[in-house]
């Protein structure tokens, strides 16, 4: 055992036990709930029960939640709003797109996104945008080539790109992206919920504009939570189309309530949409703090790892594979494309393999609480299904 499967290992035995006799490869579903996340949320919720809370133990719990989703992505807590899902910051993006877009009118996103980084988007053609829709390669992978040189052309007002395809593992290459969106002055927008958490991921690197992120699947945070990033310098630029009552000053001074001034918080906050779930973000905090313990970097390798011998046994049976292997296009997503793949996905369900099906493939999403030998378990029952 390695240093790093060590840490690991520990972590997993602490934060989570023994999960059943199963194998457990869907995080891109969603993650399991650490303990300490867990254990948080219960006590604040018992707290709550007998009516043993104060101002400051509501506060606190949100202040800490946004500094470690800054952390994570290299961003400022000011720069960090909490938000209950992926497409909530779509639709703040979509938001800045209407507020800061000139003669522009073109959004831009690939064929086959997920659709919480769609319908936001197409709700803009009802306001005269247009979304142009880059179409797919081969296996369905994004042409990132077509999409430098339409965002080149200059009449782009926003880009909107997973920064991980659900469906493939496709890894898009943010740098390229973010660097050719500021030269043309394109507003650029990362969907980070299939990466963040296991792929490292840096917004001042990428030049990310906006980014968006749920905490219900690589960050094992609780339903319900999130946060979305928006660069500092246009924080002060739009307004938030569905303000909440907290977003503006004076509803932070309780006796200044009813005299209603129009004058939002100077910080991302102010995209945050009213009283937020305090509990989940007690657990969300102590999810993303788990995760800075242990690494973003460490993780990705022990995931590296954890799909070699996956790769290899499909190599091996010529099984064809899905997503793209190149070392700039990997993440944690590995998707097979077996013969009679439903048979095989049974299969793998009946032996306690939890995985997805999407596009007609297997998809095998491992994160740090996986083993060698989970994989060795799935190689197993692989063998049993190729060789009927």
């Amino acid at each position: 055992m390695n240093a790093t499967t060590d840490v690991l290992a520990l972590a997993c035995a602490r934060e989570f036990g023994r999960i059943d006799d199963r194998v457990y490869l869907n995080a891109a579903s969603f993650g399991p709930l650490p303990e300490r996340a867990r254990r948080a949320i219960e006590q604040f919720n018992t707290r709550r029960w007998r009516a043993d809370l104060e101002d400051s133990d509501l506060d606190a719990p949100l202040a800490a939640a946004r500094a470690a989703a800054a952390r994570l992505i290299g961003a400022a807590s000011d720069e960090i709003a909490l938000t209950p899902n992926t497409n909530t910051g779509i639709n703040i993006a979509a938001a800045a797109t209407l507020g800061l877009a000139d003669h522009r009118r073109i959004i831009l996103i690939h064929d086959r996104e997920f659709p919480a980084n769609v319908y936001p988007w197409l709700a803009l053609e009802r306001m005269g945008f247009t979304v142009e829709i880059i179409p797919p390669g081969a296996h369905g992978l994004p042409r990132e080539a077509a999409m430098l040189a339409r965002i080149a052309i200059g009449d782009v007002a926003a880009v909107s790109v997973s920064f991980v395809q659900f469906a493939s593992g496709y890894r898009a290459d943010l740098a390229a992206l973010g660097r050719a969106c500021r030269e043309a002055g394109t507003l650029f927008v990362i969907d980070a919920i299939q990466g963040l958490g296991v792929v490292p991921l840096d917004v001042q690197t990428c030049q990310a504009d906006l980014l968006a992120c749920g905490g219900q699947k690589w960050l094992c945070g609780p339903w319900g939570s999130g946060f979305t990033y928006v660069r500092r310098s246009l924080v002060g630029q739009f307004e938030p189309l569905l303000p909440g009552w907290l977003a503006f000053e004076a509803s932070h001074d309780f006796t200044q309530l009813l005299r209603y001034r129009y004058e939002l918080l100077a910080d991302a906050r102010r995209f945050e949409t009213g009283s937020l779930g305090f509990q989940d973000y007690l657990g969300f905090r102590e999810s993303l703090e788990l995760l800075l313990e242990l690494d973003v970097h460490r993780i990705w390798q022990h995931v590296l790892e954890l799909q070699a011998p996956l790769i290899a046994w499909a190599n091996e049976h010529a099984i064809p594979i899905v997503s793209d292997l190149c070392d700039a296009r990997r993440s944690a997503i590995l998707c097979i494309h077996p013969p009679d793949a439903d048979a095989v996905f049974a299969a793998l369900g009946r032996a306690g393999v939890r995985c997805a099906m999407r596009e007609n493939s297997i998809r095998f999403s491992p994160h740090w609480y996986n083993t060698v030998e989970d994989i060795g378990r799935v190689i197993d029952v692989l063998d049993a299904s190729v060789k009927r």
